[in-house]
């Protein structure tokens, strides 16, 4: 498994029994309390997206898990925090930005004291429905047909099952 060398900022949670820290996005995602509340992502260099230049990394920091509809007053607070370029429902905070170690411990204690503003539900998976991988041959067959006296060849399309090799 990956070393994150910011893994630090999950510390208060680790021993936490209803915290879950697991891989997402080649990341560290941490769920709290049953949402996800932050993903901690080390992946140094990109800095751009989609043809567009930022002035930090697009994957190499921290992102916020919050619903659109608290953006507003979460960076009223937190003016640091910028909407990620990748996943712009989330904010993010890069390591880039100076003193970031501060504003990082700064949500962290957002989101221990469990603030409704930080956090999504995950959604529930649903169950695929598998199809049964067998191998159908369509055979086209010649049928004889009357129609008004003449008779006419016509193709059908027929399942036929393939036979297990002896």
């Amino acid at each position: 498994m990956k070393q994150f060398e910011n893994r630090w900022i999950f510390e208060f949670f680790e021993e936490k029994p209803d915290a879950i820290i697991k891989s997402m996005f080649g990341g560290l995602a941490l769920y709290y309390q049953g949402q996800l509340k932050m993903l901690l992502s080390e992946n140094v260099g990109d800095y751009s997206y989609r043809g567009k230049e930022y002035e930090f990394e697009v994957w190499n920091g921290v992102l916020i898990a919050t619903d659109r509809i608290h953006h507003e007053s979460l960076q009223q607070q937190f003016p640091f925090l910028v909407n990620h370029p990748v996943l712009p429902k989330w904010l993010y905070l890069p390591f880039t930005f100076e003193g970031w170690e501060e504003r990082i411990e700064m949500i962290t204690r957002l989101v221990r004291s469990a603030d409704p503003r930080v956090g999504v539900w995950p959604q529930e998976k649903s169950r695929k429905k598998t199809k049964k991988k067998t191998a159908k041959k369509v055979v086209k067959k010649k049928v004889a047909k009357k129609v008004a006296g003449k008779t006419t060849k016509i193709s059908t399309g027929t399942k036929k099952k393939k036979r297990p090799q002896k």
